[in-house]
């Protein structure tokens, strides 16, 4: 006869199984992190530069074990040289201190304009690799690491093609064209026939031009697609005033950039009157660059660059920060799949997250520079690998058939 002792020791056995079982992924690492933590040590940074529409910096982290992280830096020239500059402050050093190194190569850069430039980007590809090598080290997706998902899925805004004309109707296809693609949202770039550039004036002509082709565009899409536009700096603050009141009607998702995003205050005045929500931050760099428009209120949606702005944890710092202000966020994104894929570990780990930027699926090859079992966009949205890191490994013969010219693979 089972006793009562042993009876409630039995019970609490099973009820200890069946909570290991249920055990977050995070926990489950443990184990294995343990038997690796302070042993990996960090041996080599390289890169390897892609041509898309543009040199694409592919970066990889190399360690002593073996086991590597890949990550994409910003695509501006400058940026492979200051990859291989400021390497040397994390070489031999242990990879999962990612924020510590984060800060090691910050701090060392900081007269070089480590948190508002170039530098910022290069670090930025480190720190993606860094991650993902982390989470092949402890065997959990980076998403994990970042705290966790709040979706199982990104959706993805394209930007599309902008046509060179003030005919209508070429815009109205490009919007069927990404349609075609799948696509559940969209942005369209009109400034492509301003008038005088230096003094931010545009002409009333033009603004009725884009107002019609923004009207064609909509009876396209119908009333309630979202519909984003992007001015890249185009207007003064007045005018731009006057042309968020001339498409109140279009119910458009956002208005992207219409003034240059070094004033705060502009941006602020806009944002206060404009029935128009107004995104800006692509050109803006880490936390400092993001304090005076969020703290100002002076935008409705912050949409930094994970490429530009200092990497996967600088971006969820920055939007959880905006959250305070219930400020949204977009994710700017212009790279290959594998800067993609990484924002698309942070998206899903950010609450206040709506849409990730994709702008290169048209080329033949853009998809194949990681290997894949189906195309990376479905239904309009992005999933990420259930695997540990980032979850993807390159396509190593598409990435040398497109190497950009006078480049190596990793060498």
């Amino acid at each position: 006869m089972v006793n009562r002792r042993k009876f409630l020791t039995a019970a609490g056995s099973v009820m200890a199984i069946g909570s290991l079982l249920e055990r977050p992924r995070i926990l489950k690492a443990v184990p294995q992190a343990a038997t690796e933590l302070g042993k990996v040590k960090i041996r080599d940074v390289k890169t390897a530069s892609v041509r898309i529409k543009y040199d694409a910096h592919l970066v990889k982290v190399t360690t002593d074990s073996g086991l590597y992280g890949l990550g994409e830096a910003y695509n501006r020239a400058g940026v492979v040289d200051h990859i291989h500059s400021i390497k040397r402050q994390i070489i031999g050093q242990d990879p999962l201190g990612v924020d510590y190194l984060w800060h090691k190569m910050m701090d060392a850069g900081v007269g070089q304009g480590s948190r508002s430039g170039s530098l910022t980007g290069a670090i930025s590809g480190i720190e993606t690799a860094l991650w993902d090598l982390a989470g092949k080290i402890l065997n959990v997706p980076v998403y994990v690491l970042l705290g966790g998902k709040f979706r199982d899925k990104v959706l993805i805004y394209h930007d599309t093609g902008s046509p060179n004309t003030i005919d209508p109707r070429p815009w109205v296809e490009e919007a069927q064209r990404s349609k075609a693609y799948g696509f559940k949202a969209m942005k369209f770039d009109l400034n492509r026939f301003r008038g005088e550039r230096w003094n931010r004036t545009l002409s009333s002509q033009d603004m009725k031009a884009w107002v019609k082709i923004l009207e064609a565009i909509r009876v396209e899409l119908g009333p309630d697609f979202p519909l984003g536009v992007d001015f890249h700096w185009a207007f003064n603050t007045r005018e731009a005033m006057r042309f968020v009141q001339m498409v109140e009607h279009l119910n458009l998702w956002f208005l992207e950039d219409p003034m240059p995003p070094e004033n705060a205050d502009a941006f602020a005045r806009l944002t206060a009157v404009s029935k128009v929500p107004i995104a800006t931050g692509e050109n803006l760099f880490t936390r400092q660059s993001f304090r005076p428009f969020i703290e100002k209120q002076a935008c409705d949606i912050i949409q930094p660059d994970t490429q530009k702005c200092g990497g996967l944890l600088e971006i969820k710092r920055i939007a959880d920060w905006a959250d305070l202000y219930y400020i949204n966020m977009l994710c700017h994104n212009m790279c290959t799949p594998v800067g993609t894929i990484a924002s698309g570990h942070a998206c899903l780990a950010i609450r206040s997250f709506v849409a990730l930027e994709s702008d290169s699926v048209e080329l033949p090859h853009w998809q194949d520079i990681i290997k894949r079992d189906g195309p990376i966009y479905k239904d309009g949205s992005l999933e990420i690998p259930n695997k540990p890191g980032l979850g993807i490994e390159l396509d190593e013969e598409v990435c040398r058939r497109h190497l950009a010219k006078g480049t190596g693979f990793f060498e």
